[in-house]
C-alpha cells in the first residue's frame, strides 16, 4: 500500500512539475509585449519548447518562418551536413540595420584589419554576437533554446527590444551539428511516454551506440575547429570570418548531476597565445550571467573544470581571432524529466537556463560594446607589433613527396585566413632542401600571427599539467611535411607570389596509350583512393616489393617499394579502356601514371618478378558497436569511405558469432567488444585462412585477451607507497597515466609493407593515451617504434616518456594468421594525413605480408 502511494505521489508532482513548466511564460522575461503577427515556437513545430525535443527540420522550418515574415531577420546558409541537412544562422536586427547590412558588415570587418583599423570609427557602431547553440548532437537544450532566442528577438516590441536591435547584429545558429541532433531527437521522444519515467536507467536517457553527440561519421564537432575536416565546421568556420563577432557562445551539456557552467574556466590552462585583455573580458560578461541566473534562482560555477588552451573547440577558436569565446555547460537530461541527487532536473528547466545566458550574453555585448570592439582592433594590431619584434619571420614548408598533403595542409592554412606565399628563393637546413619550386613560406609578419604561432611552434613546457583536451597540435608535422622557422636576415626574398587556392596536383597520364605497363608511386596521399578505384573497375594490380628504375616518357626514374603496376596483358581489356579507365582515376586522385614500353629495367627488380605481387582487392569489415570508441570507429570509417571512397561493412559485435566472414579479407577490431567464444574461433578460423586482422588502438587488447596475438603491455607506474598525496592532488596525479594528446617521433623501415609510400626513416606520429607495447626483438615485424627520446611537442611525464621510449607504434604478429597491430592514433581527427598511410597500408598491403617475410634483409 505504501509503495503504491509513493508511486502516486511522483506521478502527480511529474505533472505538476511539467504543467508548471510548459508555455513560454515559463521562459520569458515579465513585463514584455509580442507582436501577435509572429507565430509563437509551438504553431509551428507542434509542441511547447521543452514538451518534446524538436527535431532539426522543425527547427530549421521556423528559423526559415521568421525569415519569410519579418523584417527583422535573414536565414544565412553557410553549409550542408554530411547527411545533407542545411547549416546557418538567423541574422537579428532592426529593420533599419537591415536595410543596411552589407555595409555593416564590411564595416566591421575593417576593424580586424590592421592595415586600416586605425581608421574606423566605432561611434553607433553595432557590436556583433553569435549565438551557437548544441555542437553536439544530444546536448539538446540548446538546441531547443534556440526557438525562444529568435521568437523572443524577432516578436518581442519595446523599448529594450528596440536598444537590442538597433545597437546589435545577433546571429542565431540554431543547431550546429543537425545529424546528431536528429538522431538524439529522435531517440528520446521514441522512448517518452505519455506519463513521463523520471529513472535514469530507463532506455530513453540511455542511447544506443553511437549516440547523437557525434555526427555523421562519429566525429566531435567541437575538436574540428583547427583541423577543419567536416562541412560543418568549414562552413562555420567561413561564416566566421565573414562576420568576425565580438562574442561567440558555445552552448553545452554536462552531466546530469551537475549544475550550470559559464566561462572563465580554469585560469592556470589559459592558452599563453590568447592576450590576457581576452580573459579580463571574459570575467566582466561573466557577472552579467551570475546576475542573470541568480533571477531565476539556478546554481552556476566558474573557474573550474573547463579550460582554453585547445585553440580548435567552438569556445576557444574564437579567442584566438580577436573575439570572446563562452562556453555553457547545462546539467545535461538527457530526456525529458530524470531523477538527480537534487530532486527531479526538468528539460524545459534546461532550456530556460540557455535560454537567460543568452539573453545575458545580448546584456553584456550592449553594454560592453565599445570595449569589444576596441578589443578586436587592438587584438590585430598588436599581433603586427609582436610579430616584427619576434627573432622568427616565418616558417618555409617543403611539398616534399606528397603532394596533395602539401595541397591540403595550404588549404587548410587558407581557410584559416592565414597568409601563405610561394617560396621566393631555395634555402638548405638541416639536411632538407627547401625550393622555390616546391615550397611555401608562411610569414611571422601577418594579422593571424598568434594562430600561425600555435599551429607551428611546438611547445613542451606548461604552466599546468591537466588538460581538457589536446596538449599540441603543430599542424605540419600532422601532414608529414618538412618544415623550418626562417630567423632574421634569412626571411629576405622568402616571400614569394601569393597562394590564393590549394595548390592541388592535377594528375595525368604520361607514355603512349599503347603502353606495355602502367606504374605509379605510393607517396601520394590519394594513392590508396586510385588503387581503390582501379581494383573498382576490374583491373589487376600489382605492388612492388622492391625498387626499381626504368625509363617513362621523360627519362629514367626510380620507383620505390609500393609502387603500383597495372600490366596491359594480364587485363584482359582492350588498350583503350584500360587508358581511358587510368585517365579517369589520375585526373580524381591527382596522380602522375606513367606508361612504359617494356618490363626490363636498367637496375632492380623487372616488371615480371616476384616481388611484383598480384593485390587482391580489400573487402572490409569494421566492428562496431558497444566496446569500440566511437571517435576510433568513425575515424577509419571516414578514411576509408570519405577519403578513399572504399566500400566498408559496418558490422555490431553482437553480428560476429553469425555474420559469414568467407566474405571479407580484411577485418578491423578497433576497440574491446563481447562476443562470444564462437565469434572468436571464427576470426581465428578466418585469420588462418588469409584474412587480414587488423588490432586497432583498444583493438589489442582484444586481440590479446582472446589469444589471436602475443602482446607485452607496458603497464602504467604506480605512485610510490612512499609519497604522501593529497586527495586534492589526484587530477595532477592522474597526468602520471595519461597523455593528453601529444606529438612523437619513431623511425620507420620504408622496405616493410606497412611503411611503403614513406621517403624518409623518421616519421611524427600522435599518441592520444598512455598505451605502451614491449619490443619483442623482431626488427623485421616491427616497422615502427619510438625512438629512445621521442616527445616533439606536447605533455608527457617523465614516467610516461621512460614507458614511451623505444616501445611499439605499429607490427606484425608472426603465427598461423597475420595479425597486424597499430597501437596507436594513425587517423586522428582526420588530420593526421601523415600516419594515414600506414593504416591504409594495412589494409591494402596486410595480403602481401603472407607473401614476402624478407623486409628489411
Amino acid at each position: 500500500m505504501m509503495k503504491r502511494v509513493l508511486v502516486s505521489s511522483v506521478i502527480i508532482i511529474v505533472s505538476l512539475i511539467m504543467k508548471a513548466q510548459t508555455g513560454l511564460s515559463y521562459y520569458l522575461p515579465d513585463g514584455l509585449t509580442f507582436d501577435k503577427s509572429v507565430p509563437v515556437p509551438a504553431s509551428f513545430i507542434g509542441h511547447e519548447v521543452g514538451e518534446w525535443h524538436v527535431t532539426h527540420d522543425k527547427l530549421l522550418g521556423y528559423m526559415k518562418l521568421l525569415d519569410n515574415i519579418s523584417g527583422r531577420a535573414k536565414w544565412e546558409e553557410y553549409g550542408r551536413s554530411w547527411e545533407g541537412r542545411p547549416l546557418g544562422q538567423l541574422v537579428i536586427t532592426s529593420e533599419k540595420n537591415m536595410a543596411r547590412l552589407e555595409e555593416i558588415r564590411l564595416e566591421h570587418l575593417r576593424l580586424s584589419d590592421p592595415a586600416v583599423s586605425g581608421t574606423v570609427v566605432t561611434d553607433g557602431m553595432p557590436v556583433i554576437i553569435k549565438l551557437g547553440y548544441g555542437v553536439h548532437g544530444n546536448e539538446s537544450s540548446a538546441q531547443n533554446a534556440s526557438l525562444l532566442t529568435a521568437y523572443y528577438l524577432v516578436a518581442g516590441q519595446g523599448p529594450e527590444i528596440d536598444r537590442i536591435l538597433d545597437n546589435a547584429i545577433i546571429l542565431v545558429d540554431p543547431c550546429l551539428n543537425p545529424d546528431g541532433l536528429q538522431r538524439h531527437s529522435t531517440w528520446v521522444n521514441m522512448y517518452r511516454g505519455t506519463t513521463l519515467t523520471t529513472d535514469p536507467t530507463g532506455r530513453e536517457f540511455n542511447e544506443a551506440w553511437p549516440g547523437g553527440r557525434t555526427n555523421h561519421y562519429w566525429f566531435d564537432l567541437n575538436r574540428d575547429y583547427i583541423m577543419l575536416q567536416h562541412p560543418e565546421t568549414v562552413g562555420r568556420v567561413e561564416a566566421f570570418f565573414r562576420w568576425m563577432p565580438n562574442i561567440n557562445t558555445d552552448h553545452h551539456e554536462m552531466g546530469a548531476n551537475s549544475t550550470f557552467f559559464f566561462q572563465p574556466g580554469v585560469k592556470s590552462r589559459n592558452n599563453p597565445m590568447v592576450p590576457e585583455a581576452n580573459q579580463e573580458l571574459t570575467a566582466e560578461i561573466s557577472k552579467y550571467h551570475a546576475r542573470q541566473l541568480d533571477s531565476i534562482g539556478s546554481l552556476y560555477y566558474t573557474e573550474e573544470s573547463f579550460d582554453d588552451y585547445y585553440l580548435g573547440k567552438g569556445s576557444s577558436y574564437p579567442d584566438a581571432h580577436g573575439s570572446i569565446g563562452i562556453l555553457f555547460e547545462q546539467a545535461g537530461v538527457k530526456g525529458h524529466l530524470r531523477e538527480v541527487p537534487g530532486g527531479l532536473l526538468s528539460f524545459p528547466f534546461a532550456i530556460r537556463n540557455q535560454f537567460n545566458v543568452s539573453l545575458s550574453t545580448i546584456e553584456a555585448g550592449l553594454t560592453l560594446r565599445t570595449k569589444l570592439l576596441d578589443m578586436q582592433r587592438e587584438f590585430y594590431l598588436t599581433a603586427l607589433r609582436e610579430a616584427e619584434s619576434s627573432p622568427i619571420k616565418g616558417y618555409v614548408i617543403s611539398a616534399g613527396d606528397d603532394k596533395s598533403a602539401a595541397g591540403r595542409f595550404i588549404e587548410n592554412l587558407l581557410r584559416h585566413r592565414i597568409e601563405v606565399r610561394r617560396c621566393g628563393r631555395t634555402i638548405t637546413r638541416n639536411g632538407v632542401t627547401y625550393s622555390s619550386t616546391d615550397s611555401y613560406f608562411v610569414p611571422s609578419r601577418q594579422k593571424e600571427y598568434r594562430f600561425v604561432r600555435s599551429l607551428f611552434e611546438p611547445v613542451v613546457t606548461f604552466k599546468d599539467t591537466v588538460f581538457y583536451d589536446i596538449s599540441t597540435w603543430v599542424l605540419p608535422l600532422a601532414f608529414n611535411l618538412s618544415y623550418t622557422p626562417v630567423n632574421g636576415s634569412e626571411a629576405a626574398g622568402m616571400a614569394g607570389e601569393r597562394v590564393m587556392s590549394a595548390p592541388m596536383p592535377e594528375g595525368g597520364l604520361t607514355g603512349s596509350s599503347s603502353s606495355y605497363a602502367w606504374l605509379f608511386e605510393w607517396t601520394d596521399t590519394y594513392a590508396p583512393k586510385a588503387l581503390n578505384m582501379i581494383q573498382k573497375a576490374g583491373l589487376i594490380a600489382r605492388v612492388a616489393a622492391k625498387p626499381f628504375t626504368i625509363s617513362i616518357e621523360t627519362g629514367e626514374k626510380t620507383f620505390g617499394h609500393g609502387t603500383i603496376m597495372i600490366h596491359s596483358g594480364e587485363n584482359r581489356r582492350s588498350q583503350d579502356e584500360i587508358t581511358g579507365i587510368l585517365e579517369n582515376v589520375a585526373r580524381e586522385c591527382g596522380i602522375t601514371i606513367h606508361g612504359v614500353s617494356t618490363g626490363l629495367t636498367p637496375s632492380g627488380i623487372d616488371l615480371g618478378s616476384n616481388e611484383l605481387i598480384p593485390l587482391k582487392m580489400p573487402s572490409v569489415m569494421l566492428v562496431i558497436d558497444e566496446g569500440t570508441p566511437t571517435d576510433d570507429a568513425g575515424e577509419i570509417w571516414h578514411l576509408l569511405d570519405a577519403r578513399y571512397g572504399m566500400q566498408v561493412t559496418l558490422i555490431p559485435a553482437s553480428r560476429l558469432a553469425s555474420a559469414r566472414l568467407s566474405r571479407y579479407n580484411v577485418i578491423i577490431i578497433a576497440g574491446n567488444p563481447s562476443v562470444p567464444q564462437s565469434a572468436v574461433d571464427n576470426i581465428r578460423d578466418w585469420n588462418r585462412e588469409g584474412g587480414t586482422l587488423i588490432a586497432y588502438k583498444g583493438g589489442n587488447r582484444w586481440v590479446a585477451a582472446n589469444g589471436l596475438a602475443a602482446i607485452s603491455f607496458i603497464e602504467n607506474a604506480s605512485l610510490p607507497a612512499t609519497m604522501q598525496r593529497k586527495y586534492s592532488e589526484k587530477w595532477p596525479d592522474r597526468a602520471l597515466h595519461s597523455i593528453p594528446g601529444s606529438i612523437f617521433m619513431t623511425r620507420i623501415d620504408l622496405t616493410h609493407p606497412l611503411c611503403f609510400g614513406y621517403t624518409r626513416e623518421y616519421l611524427p606520429v600522435f599518441k592520444s593515451d598512455a598505451t605502451a607495447v614491449m619490443f619483442s626483438g623482431d626488427t623485421h615485424n616491427s616497422p615502427v617504434r619510438y625512438i629512445s627520446s621521442p616527445l616533439l611537442s606536447g605533455y608527457c611525464s617523465k614516467e610516461n616518456l621512460d614507458r614511451i621510449s623505444n616501445s611499439v607504434f605499429a607490427c606484425v604478429h608472426g603465427g598461423p594468421g597475420r595479425v597486424i597491430s597499430i597501437y596507436d592514433d594513425t587517423n586522428f581527427r582526420a588530420i593526421w594525413y601523415g600516419t594515414a598511410r600506414i593504416f591504409a597500408n594495412a589494409v591494402f598491403f596486410g595480403q602481401a605480408l603472407r607473401q614476402e617475410s624478407r623486409y628489411g634483409q
